[in-house]
């Protein structure tokens, strides 16, 4: 049956057969299937891809700084990419010799701290009324049903400790990959593009990868910093355990708006044993710190192109911390600075 005539055009007198219409369904629910299995697997591989954009991310941090030592010396990037590893473990190694004991030391005192913090808490709110209000209300709650499931999951916690070696040695050996040969791999996610979006594709992991490396540089200012006013801080308040807690401020600065609240809620909890003039003092150096990183120095390091929207971040935060959990939450704002870059790009094409 002739359905086109001429001209090539659909002959509007000839109906479509009902063989035509069946198949036609079925293609449709092919491709819907298709993209519900596809979903799936996506979704079951969540980790997998997280955990090589973590490998991405480290790269990138690699190559950031072999760069300049590659331009000055004269070398060829993977002796630069040696260089800097040796550096690295180097001054670790150094760090550790030099203060290792006595920050062990300090960290031990925290151990034992916080134990100690929770237990005054637990007699303040005891000797209140409205404490043992509250004691007498749970009194006949049976909190096995609770903490069943919490101990269920910290002994599976701590049977993973494998699976989260295997998986920081992977994270490790995928950047270190990465960072050797990256051209290799970009041409592979390149020529997997149609060849009209392949110019979009190439310019997408460029800006990416620059962007990503200017946030990287931009986050060690802001560790480093955060660490050293938060220790002087503390040490001047005569804060116990200043240098740990100084670290741990430092680290979690490395997560925005979320890792100042844990980290002065650390401080407070550790100082409580001192006194409760202590606990709010150490949550203040710390929160001091953090507000002085957060609203003075990483705006003035940060230019446009790097600023994100706080809704959008705060967002991406919480979607990928209830998907991931602290990974997710680590590697939140690096994924929303190349999903930013993404919409820039597309935006650029269709203007």
């Amino acid at each position: 049956m002739r359905l086109f005539g001429r001209d090539g055009q659909s002959d509007p007198t000839i109906k479509p057969s009902r063989y035509d219409a069946l198949t036609d369904f079925t293609l449709r629910v092919a491709v819907v299937l298709l993209i519900c299995v596809g979903a799936f697997i996506l979704w079951r591989l969540t980790e997998a891809i997280m955990a090589a954009f973590a490998s991405i991310v480290i790269a990138v941090a690699w190559r950031g700084a072999a760069r300049p030592v590659s331009d000055r010396l004269k070398i060829s990037t993977p002796l630069s990419l040696l260089a800097v590893a040796i550096a690295v473990v180097g001054c670790i190694g150094l760090a550790t010799r030099l203060f290792g004991s006595y920050l062990l030391k300090q960290y031990d005192d925290l151990a034992q701290d916080i134990p100690t913090a929770v237990a005054v808490i637990k007699e303040g709110v005891e000797a209140h009324p409205w404490g043992r209000f509250l004691e007498h209300f749970v009194a006949g709650v049976d909190l096995s049903k609770a903490t069943a499931p919490l101990a269920m999951h910290f002994a599976s916690l701590i049977g993973s400790l494998g699976h989260v070696l295997a998986f920081t040695a992977f994270i490790l050996l995928g950047g270190a990959y990465l960072a050797v040969d990256p051209d290799r791999y970009i041409q592979g996610l390149v020529a997997l593009a149609p060849g009209s979006r392949r110019a979009d594709v190439s310019r997408f992991l460029d800006r990416s990868a620059e962007k990503l490396r200017r946030w990287l540089s931009v986050q060690l200012y802001v560790v480093v910093l955060n660490a050293s006013m938060a220790g002087a801080g503390l040490w001047l308040s005569g804060v116990d355990a200043p240098i740990a807690l100084a670290t741990i401020s430092g680290a979690l600065a490395f997560i925005p708006y979320f890792g100042s609240i844990v980290a002065m809620f650390i401080g407070g909890l550790a100082a409580l044993p001192q006194g409760l003039s202590f606990a709010f003092l150490a949550a203040g150096v710390i929160g001091a710190a953090s507000f002085i990183e957060g609203y003075l120095i990483t705006p003035y390091l940060q230019s446009e192109s790097l600023a994100l929207p706080p809704v959008t971040l705060l967002f991406f935060m919480l979607a990928l911390g209830t998907l991931l959990g602290v990974l997710g939450v680590v590697l939140a704002v690096p994924a929303t600075v190349v999903l930013a870059t993404a919409f820039e790009v597309l935006t650029e094409k269709k203007s």
